[in-house]
């Protein structure tokens, strides 16, 4: 069969180089992101990965990269169709419409946003797939960790790091090149502004080593669309594998394994072998839907005509001779 009941991803993430995902700034210096939990009465503040930001970063944007090239749609987006495509669309109409054509060959053809979902102009769409926080191995998370991690991982080490021991933090430079131009009227001088307009900036980060969980949870899903997920991900892994900010230099390098828990509607239980045939499966099956996808696209988000440019009129100078003569004929013969 290829429909799956339920299924269930577990991933592990490493961070090979600091990790900035920030949360916002305390003077000059970046905040790492954070979430409070309680452990034994007491609140603490633990660095952690958005749900948000894995599910665009692992699956939509990589997932849309993927579309674009493969159905050659070089040039030819419009707005519409680009922010549909890689940030889910978004309302523009208030009266909802008779889409039930649209929909239903969306997710025949388009499995990538069956699992996320999105928005018509008039209407959202709900996703297949729950995306849960990225939480760090530390002391702090220890009650959560065991209880969402799966069986054959939910075996903690009986003593682990505070959350704090996992902060680092880094400091950088910027030179303002048009300030130093100002300053810098000889060659002797230069050398003098280039010292004197370095700017420094730093923040937190998470340091390499750091391990943290998340999950993926699918219902009543197709294989096609964890196919969707394998070849996202996989993309994600193969042209950057980075979360959050700064990775332009080097920030945010991640690696990752995963397990998985599920069955299909047979009771067949899946397997992490099977997933390369679910991910060829699904490129094949864009491949085979290329320009069905790109008539849904044109369909769905027809491009906005261009709106004529209203022509200047010329305003008349009133004259002060005969004023009720130009009333009476105004409106003779059409004129205005």
């Amino acid at each position: 069969m290829n429909e799956i009941k339920s299924a269930k991803i577990h991933m592990l993430m490493t961070c090979l180089s600091p990790l900035t995902h920030m949360s916002g700034t305390a003077g000059n210096e970046a905040l790492i992101n954070r979430h409070t939990v309680m452990r034994d009465g007491q609140l603490y503040d633990v660095p952690v990965i958005s749900g948000n930001s894995l599910r665009h970063i692992l699956i939509r944007e990589p997932g849309a990269d993927y579309l674009y090239s493969a159905c050659q749609l070089y040039g030819d987006l419009n707005v519409n169709q680009a922010w549909f495509m890689y940030n889910g669309g978004s309302l523009t109409e208030s009266t909802i419409t008779d889409n039930l054509k649209k929909i239903a060959e969306m997710q025949e053809i388009l499995p990538l946003y069956r699992l996320l979902g999105g928005s018509l102009s008039n209407q959202v769409l709900a996703g297949s797939i729950y995306v849960g926080f990225g939480r760090l191995f530390c002391e702090e998370e220890r009650e959560y960790l065991e209880k969402l991690l799966p069986h054959d991982l939910s075996e903690l080490p009986t003593k682990m790091r505070s959350c704090e021991d996992y902060i680092g933090k880094y400091q950088y430079t910027r030179t303002d090149i048009q300030r130093m131009r100002q300053l810098a009227t000889t060659n002797e001088e230069s050398e003098k502004a280039e010292k004197a307009n370095l700017m420094i900036y730093g923040g937190q980060t998470v340091i390499p080593g750091a391990v943290f969980y998340t999950s993926f949870t699918f219902k009543n899903i197709s294989r096609l669309e964890l196919g969707a997920w394998t070849a996202a991900v996989r993309d994600w892994h193969e042209c950057s594998g980075t979360i959050g900010g700064m990775s332009r230099i080097g920030h945010g390098q991640m690696d990752f394994v995963f397990t998985v828990q599920g069955k299909d509607f047979s009771g067949k239980h899946l397997d992490t072998e099977n997933f390369d045939d679910l991910e060829d499966m699904y490129r094949e099956h864009v491949y085979k839907n290329e320009d069905a996808i790109k008539r849904w696209l044109s369909e769905t988000f027809p491009a906005t005509a261009k709106k004529e440019p209203k022509s200047k009129t010329t305003k008349t100078r009133a004259t002060k001779a005969k004023p009720a003569q130009l009333d009476f004929f105004a409106g003779v013969d059409g004129d205005e």
